[in-house]
């Protein structure tokens, strides 16, 4: 469903809606103009000392969208990207053949990337809610479908979001019975992909969707299960047909009350894939993998304070020979901490996927080395992550998180483990350095000033400082020293 389906679909519509009686009205303008700046320190890639050059960076992101509500049955909403990217700062040096989030240029004014985000319609018939259009995909914490909007209390920022053009078709099949069933919605529906981190439709590649979801909601409470099946087939030849079954479910006090939290989401992801293929198995790999976040806490009345636990676990690959894919990646907009996953693990691959296509090393670069990037994705890990937040004044935040993490397999980089005889060997060229990547410490503090109506201003400062464990000790046993980073955001809200 292209640019001008949509816009037909919201004509007719906007068509019909002139038959709701106007005094049902609303029309609601929002958006936001964010900068954010981020400065890391310097860190070795490689046994040669390479570091990424990518040290600090000023991104500018404008969105605007509006919702118009003709009546109570209908509900019609636009929202553009209108700038998104880097203004000022230094620029990546690493990998940039084999990555989609590579910073190449200084594109934050360029209008020829104005992106719609929404054209989406919501309207309520007597038996269905049908949702229509170019749409956020986002379901439980955003471990598989994640909008990017920033959830409260996290650290780091989001990029993008899932898009998806999409027909949706909601319904509670047990409304006349009595108590809770009657709040279970069967949601069903299907469409094409837009863009996720797998999916581009504006680069060439077709992502046909189908989907059902069956959960129960309330205020404080929310379960159930959705499963999404995709079949695509990349602009550069390769396919990806994957199934996707993912439970969720929350308990959460409500604001300014005090209670248990707990929470989880697990995704089980099976299909097919060649866009990795083995001279032993060329018709591609079977793609097996499992990710998990489950969170338990406490949310107090004084001061608004919140405790969490959270642990993480994404599968890795074991076995990078056999006929099975088991790597999990969350999506890229689920943030955990600010400098392992989104800054170290980022580059680190990146370079890895540089080293394996290094033409004096290899004719041609092997199938799947554009894989390898992990883009700041949560990826092969396991993590425990207890974080705290108060509100010591109505318009304050502040945050401490401590990232306790892991790999899944063995830590390993690929060329120096292939140079290793295929034995688990890091970037560093220390072979079986273990699962412990180290530990992390992160503080912030946001400010949200209420400027007038819906007009606010918004301020935030983050930093975290990252100590390499024993994953990253080199063939002496040296490991690099703590890697700080610095964000900074500031942001006009409407």
């Amino acid at each position: 469903m292209g640019v001008t389906t949509l816009s037909g679909l919201l004509t007719l519509l906007l068509a019909a809606a002139a038959a709701v009686p106007a005094a049902k009205s609303s029309l609601q303008v929002y958006g936001f103009w964010r900068y954010l700046y981020s400065h890391a320190q310097d860190f070795p890639l490689d046994t040669a000392g390479t570091t990424s050059g990518l040290r600090w960076t000023l991104d500018n992101r404008l969105d605007a969208g509006l919702r118009w509500t003709p009546g109570d049955d209908l509900e019609l909403e636009l929202e553009l990207g209108l700038f998104d990217g880097q203004v000022a700062g230094d620029l990546d040096s690493i990998g940039l053949a084999f990555r989609d989030d590579a910073r190449t240029g200084l594109r934050g004014w360029d209008l020829s990337r104005v992106e719609l985000r929404q054209a989406r319609v919501r309207w309520r018939t007597p038996w269905f809610v049908v949702l229509a259009g170019q749409q956020y995909s986002h379901w439980g914490f955003g471990l598989l479908a994640n909008d990017g909007r920033r959830q409260p209390g996290r650290f780091g920022f989001s990029e993008h979001g899932d898009i998806s053009d999409r027909l949706i078709l909601a319904t509670r099949p047990f409304a006349f019975a009595d108590g809770w069933p009657s709040q279970v919605v069967l949601a069903v529906g299907g469409g094409l992909t837009y863009r996720d981190e797998n999916c581009s439709l504006r680069d060439g590649d077709i992502g046909g969707e189908v989907l059902g979801s069956l959960f129960y909601r309330v205020p404080g409470l929310e379960f159930g299960t959705y499963i999404a099946g995709r079949i695509q087939q990349d602009d550069a030849g390769t396919f990806v047909h994957a199934t996707a079954i993912d439970l969720f479910g929350s308990l959460d006090p409500e604001s300014g009350t005090e209670g248990l939290v707990l929470g989880g989401e697990v995704v089980l992801l099976i299909g097919s894939t060649d866009r990795v293929v083995q001279p032993e198995h060329p018709g591609g790999l079977d793609i097996s993998a499992l990710g998990a976040v489950l969170r338990a806490g406490w949310q107090f009345g004084w001061l608004q304070g919140r405790a969490l636990l959270e642990f993480g676990y994404a599968s890795g690959d074991g076995d990078p020979y056999d006929a099975v894919v088991t790597s999990f990646s969350f999506d890229p907009d689920y943030n955990v901490g600010l400098v392992l996953y989104d800054v170290l693990l980022r580059q680190l691959s990146a370079r890895a996927a540089e080293q394996v296509a290094d033409p004096e090393r290899v004719g041609q670069p092997p199938s799947g080395t554009d894989q390898l990037p992990s883009s700041g994705q949560v990826s092969n890990t396991f993590y425990f992550y207890p974080t705290a937040s108060i509100k010591p004044l109505r318009q304050m935040t502040l945050m401490a998180g401590l990232l306790l993490a892991f790999s899944s397999t063995p830590f390993a980089q690929a060329w120096r483990t292939f140079e290793s005889g295929g034995v688990a060997t890091n970037p560093y060229g220390k072979s079986e350095a273990g699962h412990y990547l180290g530990c992390e410490f992160d503080l912030g503090v946001d400010w949200n000033q209420p400027l007038w109506q819906q007009l606010s201003v918004s301020a935030g400062l983050q930093v975290g400082w990252f100590v390499p464990g024993s994953a990253f000790a080199d063939a002496a046993g040296e490991r690099p020293g703590v890697v700080s980073r610095f964000l900074g955001r500031l942001a006009l809200n409407w």
